[in-house]
């Protein structure tokens, strides 16, 4: 069959391109999707996520190289391999980022990717039921929701911010966005809402629209400069599908930067080391590669904590409140966000807090929850300076890429996280947290110093599964895809996804990725009909 266009992933923008490009009943579409379905209970209900990452049925298990600005930590990157991708997979928080991100993306050159356009597709996506914030959209695909049935320290948390000065703001996605709140999820009525969810499970009857799944994506194929094609694998057989109009690429920051490599779009040195050919010399692929580094601090509490209840008994006894409330810790992870400014003179929050009531530890067998009642504040630099890159290992396909992500490797990260760190120790001194709290677990008082807190901070940050800008939109030298994210010096070829993010925004991925597949789609659309 001949397709007008072709979508490669199913995940959090690509679900959306397809459902877009598919509503006229002219234009068919072919949507690959390298994982399979969504059908499993663990991709409906939010707590169940640790069941997906790490799980090859649902999770590409990408592992990092050994990072020299964290003492050669190594770092399981995962990413969705289902229908939904990432969507399905994650921790459900609903974050859009503040004003100034998205201002800063337009002042880079990306006209039309201001706040006040994004803020748009962000209404376009929300489907906002119990009134939890006016600045929401109300129609859209994906249901946003205060997390339900959240554990007292929660409130507790958001006391505590308060008492420091930090404005109680149970709208932090609307402008401005500073302040404390419990966390707003992509769930309905406690279940997870994906863009499988949302935007392909009530289309997958359309006649102009095929989705197949088991269908490994390998290279973009050409006529020429023009992408007329994708090459994949599926069932043990590799195929290739035309499209007349164009190939869009939203498979990840990881997969999309890997296959414009895998079909002659990259760094031309590193390509020609691999006897791949170059077809357009673009040496920001596989570039600006970034996450939200997070540290932690951890409290030991006199109230009962989830990571007490990792157990058989605790399963059952949350089950139970989940089957009968449709909340619970069952439906989410980390239940309370908080967007801080470490400087009153700065003009938008540094540092984001995510808070669970719960701690575990890392070992050498993996994580490892712990035995008393304990709860984490974990602050994360918003818009992070370091970057790290990825490259291919091999020509091969089925090789995973190497990824170096250079997590703390700006001396500005490590500050701003040690500056989050000592936030968090103010918050437990708090009049709030004073009925509750036993003493400080991680670090410990015996940190106090600068120097104490950088050696601490090395040690335990990690990333929060949001890498991003591998595939940097711009018209710099180093942008792979200009402002209306057509692969620059190629025809018929785009990337829709987080890959594209120039600089990452304050918050969680999920919302800005979907929000990406939106404003893609309209561009498509609108292209089209010029």
């Amino acid at each position: 069959m001949q397709w007008d266009y072709i979508v490669v992933g199913s995940g959090s923008s690509g679900a959306i391109v397809a459902n877009r490009l598919s509503a006229d009943p002219a234009i068919n579409v072919l949507l690959l999707e390298a994982g399979g379905s969504d059908d499993h209970l663990r991709y409906k209900v939010a707590s169940l996520c640790v069941a997906c990452v790490g799980n090859p049925e649902a999770d590409w298990m990408f592992t990092a190289e050994p990072d020299p600005s964290r003492h050669g930590k190594v770092d399981l990157l995962s990413r969705g391999k289902v229908l939904g991708g990432s969507s399905s997979i994650n921790g459900i928080i609903y974050v859009r980022g503040n004003r100034g991100d998205y201002d800063h993306w337009a002042q880079l050159g990306n006209t039309g990717w201001d706040y006040e356009t994004m803020h748009g597709y962000f209404r376009k996506l929300e489907r906002n039921r119990d009134g939890i914030s006016d600045d929401y959209g109300r129609n859209g695909h994906v249901t946003v929701s205060e997390l339900r049935g959240v554990p007292k320290m929660s409130h507790v948390f958001v006391d505590a911010m308060a008492e420091l000065g930090y404005r109680k703001n149970p709208s932090y996605n609307a402008d401005p966005s500073e302040g404390v709140a419990i966390a707003h999820g992509t769930h309905n009525m406690g279940f997870r809402s994906s863009t499988a969810q949302g935007y392909l499970h009530p289309i997958r009857n359309r006649k102009n629209l095929t989705i197949l799944t088991g269908a490994t994506a390998r290279k973009v194929v050409f006529e020429g400069r023009r992408a007329v094609g994708i090459e994949f694998a599926h069932q043990g057989v590799v195929k290739t599908e035309k499209a007349s109009r164009e190939v869009i690429l939203s498979a990840s920051t990881f997969n999309s930067a890997k296959l414009l490599m895998l079909s002659g779009i990259g760094p031309g040195a590193h390509l020609q080391s691999l006897s791949i050919p170059v077809l357009h010399e673009s040496p920001g692929v596989g570039r600006n590669l970034h996450d939200h580094p997070v540290s932690n601090v951890k409290a030991l509490v006199n109230q009962r904590t989830t990571n007490m209840d990792d157990n058989l008994i605790g399963k059952i006894k949350h089950g139970l409140r989940f089957a009968f409330t449709l909340g619970g810790p069952a439906s989410y992870v980390q239940s309370a966000v908080a967007f801080v400014r470490s400087n009153p003179d700065l003009d938008y929050p540094d540092i984001q807090f995510h808070f669970g009531a719960f701690a575990y530890e890392i070992t050498p067998e993996g994580i490892k929850m712990l035995d008393r009642p304990a709860v984490t504040l974990q602050p994360n630099v918003n818009r992070t300076r370091s970057r790290g890159y990825m490259e291919l290992r091999s020509p091969d396909p089925d090789v995973q890429p190497l990824i170096q992500m250079n997590l703390l490797g700006d001396p500005y990260d490590v500050e701003t996280l040690i500056a989050g760190t000592k936030i968090a120790r103010k918050a437990l001194a708090t009049k709030a947290f004073a009925p509750y709290l036993v003493s400080e677990f991680s670090p410990g008082t015996s940190v106090q110093t600068d120097a104490e807190w950088e050696a601490y901070t090395r040690k335990v940050a990690s990333h929060v599964y949001h890498a991003c800008g591998t595939c940097k939109m711009g018209v710099d030298p180093m942008a792979v895809v200009d402002p209306r994210l057509r692969v620059h010096g190629v025809e018929g070829l785009r990337v829709v996804d987080s890959s594209i993010i120039p600089q990452i925004p304050s918050g969680n991925l999920n919302a800005i990725s979907m929000a990406i597949g939106e404003k893609g789609a309209d561009m498509i659309l609108q292209d089209r009909a010029a």
